[in-house]
């Protein structure tokens, strides 16, 4: 009994490594009013919560360059299932955890979710697709664009 209290002290929780992160934020999306922009700081490192939240601020709450949702990169859908397809551990504060969502309606997405390790444990740093191969990169230049307009 004494040894399986040690074993569990000391195995990591799931959610304290990139991989059982990624699925606690994916088994989220169970509860239909979730919302990846409720409570950012839980999900998103600094410097992406920065440009997201930069985002909101430069388009007045009008809808930006983020117009949907990042982690499933869709607007719409039926309910999402996450499959982790791969994972690599880039430096001791740094994971890549693909993943294979599943929107319901026929369509699914393979995302690429850069990871990093902050203070508050795991957050996502960066999130890329076939389509983008950056959100964070597209995030900062649309913000550069809109502040560079506003001062001409």
């Amino acid at each position: 009994m004494m040894l399986a209290l040690l074993l569990a002290a000391a195995t990591p929780a799931a959610a304290d490594t990139p991989r059982g992160f990624v699925a606690a934020v994916y088994a989220r999306y169970r509860d239909r009013d979730f919302s990846p922009f409720k409570q950012p700081e839980k999900l998103y490192a600094p410097r992406l919560l920065a440009a997201i939240n930069e985002d909101s601020t430069l388009n007045q709450g009008e809808v930006g360059y983020l117009d949907g949702d990042p982690l499933c990169q869709c607007q719409d859908f039926e309910r999402i299932t996450a499959t982790i397809t791969g994972y690599q551990k880039l430096t001791p504060s740094l994971a890549s955890v693909r993943v294979h969502v599943d929107l319901g309606l026929d369509q699914a997405r393979d995302l690429k979710l850069k990871l990093a390790r902050t203070r508050g444990g795991w957050r996502i740093a960066d999130v890329s697709s076939d389509g983008e191969a950056s959100l964070l990169g597209a995030l900062e230049a649309a913000n550069r664009k809109l502040k560079a307009e506003a001062r001409q």
